[in-house]
């Protein structure tokens, strides 16, 4: 099954400019008449992602723009990546929920260049997911208690970001399900749903996930 993008319209005002003249994680502009969410995005890459791999940098940032495009398409929400580092610099970690500690502790939503909404960190470690591997978020987000903050999604192949209307790759397929966890969505039995508890190629949100990422679309990012 596969899904072709409808084509994004240009941005009347570019993302790097707009950020940087706002005190809020969030903005609204309009594109194509609707309000869009920016979320500020810093992306991390392990070890095993940069080795023997000059374009790591790249294929990361064109993997948060890909997912990006996905979520500005159905949801007008925008993903702007700030910042893009190695991170842990040398400890190999097979292990996506120690990989999310770590994340956790060593990795604050404000450093020396700037804040973020979201963290998300990119492993090339061959993990299993039957056991322990599976991508995960710090939480299902909500507007109680706020959206999550961290993210770690595994990478299995090289990736080129080929713009809004490639076809989606499975690790892009993989990250918008998990940037659907934090906006709130939740795994369920449909099978039609990307976010089907046993993850496949889903390139759709079932009605009730769709709805609560459009109800928590502005709600704030926890502290």
């Amino acid at each position: 099954m596969f899904r072709f993008l409808p084509m994004i319209t240009r941005r009347q005002i570019t993302c790097s400019i707009l950020i940087s003249l706002l005190p809020l994680s969030s903005c609204s502009l309009i594109e194509s008449g609707a309000p869009q969410r920016i979320v500020r995005v810093k992306v991390l890459a392990d070890p095993r992602l940069r080795e023997d791999n000059p374009r790591w940098a790249e294929e990361v940032r064109g993997l948060v723009e890909a997912a990006s495009d996905y979520l500005e398409g159905e949801f007008g929400i925008r993903l702007a990546t700030q910042k893009i580092a190695p991170w842990p610099l040398k400890d190999r970690i097979p292990s996506t929920p120690t990989l999310m500690s770590r994340l956790k502790a060593e990795v604050p939503l404000r450093d020396a260049e700037g804040s973020y909404d979201l963290i998300v960190a990119f492993t090339g470690e061959r993990v299993n997911v039957y056991f322990g591997g599976k991508a995960r978020v710090d939480r299902i987000g909500n507007c109680q208690e706020g959206l999550g903050n961290y993210l770690v999604s595994s990478v299995s192949t090289r990736f080129r970001y080929r713009g809004p209307t490639a076809e989606l790759e499975l690790d892009v397929v993989a990250l918008i399900h998990e940037l659907g966890h934090i906006f709130g969505a939740e795994h369920n039995q449909d099978t039609t749903s990307i976010m089907h508890e046993n993850f496949d190629y889903r390139t759709e949100f079932d009605k009730k996930n769709r709805e609560v990422i459009l109800k928590n679309k502005f709600c704030p990012f926890a502290k």
